[in-house]
């Protein structure tokens, strides 16, 4: 290890160090040794006891001349240097001893800007001017050394000039800086700061040191928890620890929370100056990053398919925390009341906004009423109501189209000033909300349509089977007559016959009802559904006419789990159909393909293909198209509905082929 007080100690240059109060504190071997004099007869007493004038000199004024360049150094904490003095020195042995000397007092300050001691250079030129004024030239020796001394002057004071101009400098490229920048002393007192820096902090920095800055500036981090002495950039700096994007926000009371990003360092070599800070807002940064995260959030949870009620309180939560709103509601339009009613509400935890029911607000009921009359966003910057904790809010209409369906409210607890890009996102937020309310207004009404068809069907069924039955079995009594004549026995045949077809209509359309309410169930086991569809078909080409074929390519056995009898009513529902269509001297094909996961069953046939049109209802209940209407095919509407209805009670999918393909193929996806 270096021993500092060694080396300054043998420094071959003279020099003395001496505390504020001028009390002598170290001496170097040279100045002992200049000064004739020894350190223990010097350290810790007053310079000028140490060192007075000599009394056998009346004009000695050493003392004075050295006590005024000291009381320069303590009062401007700059270097002052001396023209040659004559200062006798006492001797060991009584007496002064002729000394000239060239002084320099220098000034050292601590790691806090204090003066802590003056260093005092007194060289020795007494050789050089006994020699020079036994030649006559003291003066020439005393004009040369006040030049020089004039020119160090000089270059002290234009180093201090350029030293000024660099600090005014810095200081004009500091303050057009956007960001706050601070000079921090040794404990985090700001002694240096730039326009933005007092901008942003006004006095509240004042004689503040790091510990106190969270406090004075409210600044809190991310998750808006104070910020800790361990978050603190500023006591990480003072620790000699360079700190890189520290996110804190500034949440002072009666002003927008503001988000900054914080740089904080150690500085070397400045005794006043130890740590910088740094920090930039990025408020609107985050705000806009918050804000397109909150829209595709939103987007996430309005696809849900929970009940409207759960996805708009999901929606609304979300929407009022991600963006950091004490509280967000939504207001339904009632149409036929013509008032406004709340859907769902959210607030803060902390905020002591209650968020309950409340009354339908009227037309001319506030900022949501405004909002959804003019259809256009609206800010309340100033609520001023001494009942609620919230100052400003933003009102946004929830649109389908030009129909204001409901308005969505966002409130804050401390002032807004109101900007685009909020708006703009919100309004988006606000589009995709009156999409979902259109689209789960619209499944409502179709479930509600699916409903009552079905409650419809199945009443048509049950009121129209029993006389149906009663007329069956009153036409076979009849038929088993032997009296009956043959005219009336034919009447009675086709009697029987519709009846027949009737009851196979009937018996349908309770199935159908049956299937899509959920009140009919399939009984599944595991069953070969290779063996059913060839069945099907064999009993297909008994009906088949026009020289129709029917080729079917199946595996020996197809194993899945499905209701066998039911199957087989979707099987025979799609070959009738092929039946009804296939052209004259064709083929109908029936494949059956299966894996570990589904099989597939396809029947195609060519002829008439399905109109693009009609393509997406054929399996609608009822439907026949214009084709089948127009050409007195007989049917009912109902195949193809309670084919598809079989299908998806065993959790699989019918689909028809593309219009534009020359064949014309059903196909049906089981699971295995």
């Amino acid at each position: 290890m270096i021993d500092y007080r060694l080396l300054f100690r043998r420094a071959p240059t003279p020099l003395l160090v001496l505390d504020p109060g001028l009390v002598i504190v170290e001496a170097s071997d040279a100045y002992l040794a200049a000064t004739l004099t020894r350190r223990e007869d010097i350290v810790g007493r007053h310079i000028f006891a140490a060192f007075p004038d000599n009394p056998d000199d009346p004009e000695a004024d050493g003392v004075q001349a050295i006590n005024a360049s000291l009381q320069r150094v303590l009062r401007d904490r700059a270097p002052d240097v001396m023209p040659i003095q004559n200062y006798d020195v006492p001797q060991p042995g009584g007496g002064f001893a002729t000394r000239y000397w060239a002084p320099l007092h220098a000034p050292l300050v601590n790691a806090h800007g204090e003066l802590q001691y003056i260093v005092q250079r007194p060289e020795d030129v007494t050789a050089l001017m006994v020699s020079q004024t036994a030649g006559g030239e003291l003066g020439r020796l005393t004009e040369e050394l006040s030049r020089r001394i004039g020119q160090a002057e000089a270059e002290i004071l234009a180093r201090r000039q350029l030293q000024q101009q660099q600090q005014e400098t810095m200081q004009v490229l500091a303050d057009s800086l956007t960001t706050a920048v601070f000079g921090c002393d040794s404990v985090g007192r700001p002694v240096l700061c730039n326009d933005a820096a007092r901008a942003l902090a006004g006095g509240r920095l004042d004689d503040a040191p790091a510990e106190q800055w969270p406090q004075r500036l409210h600044l809190h981090d991310p998750a808006g928890r104070p910020l800790t002495e361990a978050g603190n950039p500023l006591v990480s700096a003072l620790r000699g620890e360079h700190v890189r994007d520290a996110e804190v926000v500034m949440r002072t009371p009666d002003a927008p929370a503001r988000t900054f990003l914080v740089h904080a360092r150690p500085i070397e070599g400045r005794a006043d100056v130890l740590a910088v800070v740094a920090m930039n807002d990025v408020t609107a940064l985050r705000r806009a990053a918050r804000l397109k995260e909150c829209e595709l959030r939103t987007s996430t949870v309005l696809a849900s398919a929970e009940p409207a009620d759960e996805v708009l309180a999901d929606a609304v939560q979300v929407i009022g925390s991600m963006i950091g709103w004490a509280a967000t509601e939504l207001w339904i339009v009632d149409e036929i009341g013509q008032v406004l009613r709340r859907a769902a509400c959210w607030a803060a935890d902390g905020h002591g906004w209650s968020c309950t029911d409340g009354e339908p607000l009227p037309p001319d009921g506030g900022l949501p009423a405004r909002a959804w009359r003019s259809n256009q966003p609206l800010w309340a910057t100033e609520l001023g109501d001494d009942r609620t904790p919230l100052r400003a809010a933003l009102a946004i209409p929830v649109s389908s189209g030009a129909d204001v369906l409901g308005v969505l409210v966002c409130s804050s607890d401390t002032p807004e000033v109101p900007d685009d890009t909020r708006t703009a996102i919100l309004t988006g937020i606000g589009a995709q909300l009156g999409g979902f309310l259109e689209r789960r207004r619209a499944a409502g009404l179709a479930a509600e349509l699916d409903r009552i068809r079905n409650e419809y069907a199945s009443l048509v069924g049950h009121e129209v089977r029993t006389p149906l039955t009663k007329i069956q079995a009153y036409t076979e009594l009849l038929l088993d007559e032997p009296d009956l004549v043959e005219d009336h026995r034919d009447m009675v045949r086709v009697v029987h016959r519709n009846v027949g077809i009737l009851t196979v209509i009937v018996d349908k359309l309770l199935d159908v009802a049956g299937l899509r309410s959920g009140h009919l169930e399939v009984h599944r086991r595991t069953m070969d559904l290779a063996a059913v569809v060839r069945q099907a078909v064999e009993a297909a080409r008994e009906r088949a006419h026009r020289d129709v074929t029917i080729e079917v390519d199946t595996p020996a056995t197809t194993l899945i789990q499905g209701d066998r009898d039911r199957l087989r009513q979707v099987v025979d529902e799609l070959l009738n159909n092929a039946l009804i269509w296939a052209a004259e001297h064709s083929a109908i094909a029936v494949t059956l393909r299966a894996d570990a996961h589904a099989a597939v069953l396809s029947v195609s046939n060519t002829g008439e293909p399905i109109p693009a049109d009609e393509r997406d209802r054929v399996f609608d209940l009822f439907f026949r198209g214009d084709a089948v209407r127009h050409s007195g095919i007989p049917g009912s509407g109902l195949g193809l509905t309670l084919a598809r209805a079989v299908v998806e009670q065993h959790g699989g999918s019918i689909v028809v082929s593309d219009p534009a393909e020359p064949l014309t193929v059903f196909a049906v996806r089981l699971p295995a």
